[in-house]
């Protein structure tokens, strides 16, 4: 699992990123749909705003709860490795509908 200071940096980035192409998108490309566009910055912001508070876990056993410390590390690990997991992959769902919408928002060409 990534340090947890270095995949906060990056969410960070994804979601400025995605917010920073939704302006230029409505700033600079006719035919764009602006307001589509900033729900598309909105959602991004909610996105970072919300990867942010659920990023925070806590194994909510101790030691004392297992028959030995290798069982309580061995139980703490998957405890980790499950949430990063679930985490993982609802960021990247959230991200992949970000992007279509950011995608649907261009003109089409003829």
């Amino acid at each position: 699992m990534a340090n947890k200071r270095r995949l906060k940096k990056n969410i960070h980035a994804i979601c400025s990123d995605i917010a920073t192409e939704c302006a230029i998108t409505a700033t600079y490309i006719a035919g764009s749909d602006e307001k589509r566009l900033f729900e598309t910055i909105v959602k991004s912001a909610a996105l970072l705003s919300d990867s942010m508070e659920r990023l925070s876990v806590s194994f909510d056993r101790t030691p004392r709860d297992f028959d030995n410390k290798a069982a309580y590390n061995k139980a703490r690990r998957s405890y980790y490795r499950k949430a990063y997991k679930a985490f993982k992959d609802n960021f990247e769902k959230e991200v992949t509908e970000i992007l279509h919408e950011l995608n649907s928002s261009m003109p089409q060409k003829n």
